[in-house]
């Protein structure tokens, strides 16, 4: 039967075909090897060669590997050698630098405590100079004061001795300028027994008991009494002695007071009288 155009004959002489080929193959793969095997065996001592050249480039590579392995190594160990002292000597930089920076900040801050200490030393020093020159400023002051105060007493103590001289001089001069009137005048005949010179600094004298032997002891010799400074002591007693005597004193001043005073005045001047000579006899 022709299902596909062919016969049977056909498709057995194909499959002879085929097989022929596959025999063909076969003997050509099977002398293709025989020749490869024997060009191999032709060629093994090369081969070996080859073999052994190749292993022991191999071995060289595999010991120049070794040998750059342990190289890198090596070169990684000594970079990490190099790290590990830069790291060291980094670190030690960095504890030198920060030793140096504490030092410095100790440094400067013993500079201002120093400075702070010499400024305060400073201020002590200006203010004590301050409270030296207060103090003796104000002692000064004080002594001026105290001496303006000195000065002061002094002089209203001038002023008074000198108000006390010149009352006393001018208690002199009235004195005697009273006896110049009583001895001169022809027309006194009520002189007050108050108005009387009495030789003592007490005025109004009424009686024998106001007048003691002291108080005429220094209105007579008194050194500031004018015209007597070149008298002696029993010549100062003598003007006075004569002025008191009984027989003047009554004859001639008596009758220039009031007569109601008259009697009392005789009794003093008496009394005056009696103690300017005993006076005078211890002069003598």
């Amino acid at each position: 039967m022709q299902a596909d155009g062919m016969t049977d004959e056909d498709r057995i002489f194909l499959i002879q075909l085929e097989e022929l080929r596959l025999n063909q193959l076969r003997s050509h793969t099977l002398g293709d090897a025989r020749e490869i095997v024997a060009r191999a065996e032709a060629l093994g001592p090369k081969r070996e060669l080859e073999h052994a050249e190749r292993d022991r480039q191999a071995a060289m590579r595999l010991e120049g590997n070794a040998r750059r392995k342990k190289e890198e190594e090596e070169c990684r160990r000594l970079e990490e050698l190099r790290h590990q002292e830069e790291e060291r000597l980094r670190q030690e930089e960095e504890k030198r630098r920060q030793e140096e920076e504490r030092r410095r900040r100790q440094e400067e801050k013993r500079k201002r405590e120093e400075e702070r200490q010499r400024q305060e030393e400073e201020k002590r020093r200006q203010e004590e100079a301050r409270r030296r020159l207060e103090e003796i400023r104000r002692r000064a002051e004080e002594q001026a004061r105290l001496q303006a105060q000195r000065q002061e007493r002094q002089r209203q103590e001038e002023l008074r001795r000198n108000q006390a001289q010149a009352d006393t001089i001018a208690f002199f001069q009235l004195y005697d300028a009273k006896w110049q009137e009583l001895k001169l005048s022809k027309t006194l005949t009520s002189v007050m027994l108050c108005e009387m010179p009495w030789p003592i600094f007490q005025q109004s004298c009424t009686s024998p008991d106001n007048i003691s032997r002291r108080s005429m002891e220094e209105f007579i010799f008194h050194p500031l009494r004018p015209g007597m400074e070149l008298k002696s002591r029993k010549d100062r007693l003598k003007v006075e002695i004569l002025r008191f005597h009984p027989d003047k004193f009554n004859s001639n001043i008596v009758r220039k007071l009031r007569e109601c005073d008259r009697e009392k005045a005789i009794e003093i001047a008496g009394e005056l009288a009696r103690m300017l000579t005993h006076m005078m006899a211890e002069e003598i």
